[in-house]
């Protein structure tokens, strides 16, 4: 049984964009290839962030924005129910608290 031969690879080291003596440059093409899709990417997702950026501005101006009368009665109108709800919260709580005997714990 004879021995297999084994081969030894040995990477060739050049200067940036030179090709190794007798080399091929499929090693550059892919890499520029590689480049070109990262640079296409960015480009789309950048044309994709602008278009939604105008049409964002362009439903913001179609808003009908509430008078500042509209503004001052829906927000005493939230508060007013805020406090209702705490109040009756906290009578709920207090009324059960008499019936089971926890009061003052």
């Amino acid at each position: 049984m004879a021995a297999a031969a084994k081969r030894i690879y040995v990477k060739r080291i050049t200067s940036p964009g030179k090709l190794p003596p007798g080399g091929s440059d499929k090693p550059v093409v892919k890499a520029k290839l590689a480049t070109d899709a990262r640079n296409a990417e960015g480009q789309r997702r950048w044309r994709a962030m602008q278009s939604n950026f105008h049409a964002l501005v362009s439903e913001m101006k179609r808003v009908t924005w509430p008078s500042r009368d509209e503004w001052v009665s829906a927000t005493l109108v939230t508060v007013g129910l805020v406090v209702i709800v705490a109040l009756w919260t906290s009578l709920i709580s207090y009324i059960v608290s008499h019936l089971t005997g926890t009061a003052g714990h």
